[in-house]
């Protein structure tokens, strides 16, 4: 029944292959099973529909619902999508102890070729004269105007992390397009005289280095932000692709109150990627929310600046993790749309044992070509136990963005891919690194690289690299009591933890493997395939407790599989079969 033609009526199309509705080319949120009821009934436009005839075509077998229920529920989700009215109908009918008539003339259509999205990066500006003032601009300017981007459906954007690579250097547009993947590169230049910022900036074509267009603004220091939303609406039109409604409406929805806000906020993004800078980001996030209550994006990063000091940094506390909780919601109240702070709160919400909320949220803005959406869902979906999705959504994020870093390589490692886990920089990670080459039988490779790097890295990692480097050696002893260290200090991340405790099962300290088990099960982490088939669990495995704790990971884990594909995670993932 899925067909290849667009059904049209009033505002609003389906696309029986996407499986979307639309209305004016933005997509509606509409779960599977009502989206299936409103496609048959518009293909059967101006008949009756018996309540026996739309089970017999579009109801599943094995549904949980009863179909009575299920189909009421149906209806109201249809109508409340189409912004019907059951009194006054537009679109659908309901004709009692008869069925349901579809009201609307719909029309049929070969659907349009999707264009494919312009690939955009947007290059740190290069500073002519040095001058500290205004310095921070060079990089957080173009930083916003990334951010800005992501909102528009048409665009995939490459983080400011992949454009940094190529800060200071005159741009090689061939380079450029070949390393990053891009159609088009925005350049510019920064250069201050006197009170003023002056920037110049340009699009051009990557594959054949053709300048599009330049332009040149100028602002007061301290007052860019006209400068940014300039650029930013100047970039969108000349999309080979128009912005639809939505787009538009989200570039323009979050502007400062004032110019000092908007410099904090800018501050802030830039001291914000070098650790050693945390605490005084948050300060100057903490200023620009002072100043100006109502801006989301800055609550946003308020949050994710409190999330990275009370996970990441020793003098970090869960009262920093509240903290950034209410910073998000604060930035949700303000602008529920606003895709970076749900992609923010999913992380936190994974370290917050709400890993299936945080899955849900990805999922339901996964329309977007949004390559950081795709990689919080490797986390989420892990931890939840799938783990074809989790591989699935960094192939995603990858195809997005090929240079982005994800959380794969604890996907690999939990399905034993050790070849893949191997094969990674043994700097980066460590503990994993370590361990599977030991599974592959090269542990001698990793002894003198965990050696060096014990003593260079935070506490809260070190424990890790010793217990690794002591078991490499034999020491099993001294390995247990350097990974016991973990759960007795404040370190809370329930999947470092079941690395915590299959290390324990592996080293013979069963009752402390189990205790911490009961952590990592707690703490929101129910990857029930590792749990069932991790070979250095066996020595538990058959213990009352441990099968007590997997039922409980086990139901959790079913919840969230639900959960997944009731919202189509196999068709964003672009899986074939259920995970």
């Amino acid at each position: 029944m899925s067909g290849r033609e667009i059904l049209r009526f009033g505002p609003f199309e389906i696309d029986p292959a996407a499986g979307v509705l639309r209305r004016n080319a933005d997509p509606i949120k509409l779960a599977p099973q009502p989206f299936k009821v409103l496609e048959l009934l518009a293909r059967r436009a101006g008949q009756v529909l018996t309540r026996a005839e739309i089970s017999e075509h579009v109801w599943v077998e094995d549904t949980v619902v009863d179909f009575e229920q299920g189909l009421n529920f149906c209806v109201r989700q249809i109508r409340e999508a189409l912004g019907d009215d059951a009194d006054a109908p537009r679109y659908l009918e309901t004709l009692p102890r008869r069925g349901y008539r579809f009201l609307a003339e719909v029309t049929r259509a070969e659907p349009e070729r999707a264009a494919r999205p312009t690939r955009l990066i947007v290059l740190p500006l290069r500073m002519l004269r040095p001058d500290p003032e205004t310095e921070f601009l060079a990089f957080s300017l173009p930083d916003a105007i990334t951010s800005s981007l992501c909102c528009v459906r048409s665009l995939v954007v490459r983080s400011s992390m992949a454009a940094a690579r190529f800060a200071g250097e005159a741009p090689d547009p061939k380079r450029i397009a070949a390393e990053a993947d891009v159609d088009v590169i925005v350049t510019g230049t920064l250069l201050r005289a006197g009170n003023e910022v002056r920037v110049a900036t340009q699009l051009t074509d990557a594959a054949s280095g053709t300048l599009l267009w330049s332009h040149v603004a100028q602002a007061p220091v301290g007052d860019v932000f006209g400068v940014q939303d300039e650029l930013t609406q100047r970039i969108v039109g000349s999309l080979p692709v128009a912005p639809t409604n939505a787009d538009q409406r989200l570039l323009r929805r979050d502007v400062p109150s004032s110019a000092k806000a908007y410099d904090d906020f800018l501050r802030g993004n830039q001291l914000s990627h070098d650790a050693k800078q945390w605490n005084l980001a948050r300060e100057h996030y903490r200023r620009c929310v002072e100043a100006d209550p109502e801006y989301a994006p800055a609550w946003a990063r308020l949050g994710r600046i409190q999330h990275v000091i009370g996970k990441y940094l020793p003098a970090g506390t869960p009262g920093d993790l509240a903290d950034a909780e209410t910073a998000f919601r604060r930035a949700l109240d303000l602008n529920p749309e606003l895709t970076m702070t749900h992609k923010l709160f999913a992380q936190l919400e994974v370290d917050l044992g709400r890993a299936h909320d945080a899955m849900v949220r990805l999922l339901e803005r996964a329309h977007s070509a949004d390559a950081e959406l795709f990689a919080g869902l490797v986390s989420a979906c892990r931890y939840c136990g799938l783990m074809e999705a989790s591989a699935a959504a960094h192939a995603r994020a990858l195809g997005l963005e090929p240079k982005i870093a994800t959380s794969v390589a604890h996907t690999w490692f939990l399905q034993g891919d050790h070849m893949r886990v191997a094969a990674l920089k043994l700097a980066e990670l460590p503990y994993l690194v370590a361990l599977s080459l030991a599974e592959l039988g090269r542990g001698s490779e990793a002894l003198p690289a965990l050696r060096e790097i014990e003593t260079k890295i935070p506490t809260r990692r070190r424990d890790f690299v010793v217990a690794g480097r002591l078991l490499l050696e034999g020491d099993r002893a001294g390995s247990a009591a350097a990974i016991a260290r973990v759960p007795a200090s404040s370190f809370g991340d329930p999947e470092g933890l079941y690395y915590v405790s299959r290390h324990l099962a592996h080293a013979g300290e069963h009752a402390q493997a189990l205790d911490v088990l009961e952590r990592v099960v707690g703490g929101g982490f129910f990857c029930v395939p590792a749990m069932t088939r991790d070979p250095w669990l066996e020595a538990v495995r058959r213990k009352p407790a441990f099968t007590k704790l997997l039922r409980r990971a086990d139901e959790q884990h079913a919840l969230a599989r639900a959960a997944f594909e009731l919202r189509g995670g196999d068709k964003v993932l672009g899986l074939s079969s259920r995970v």
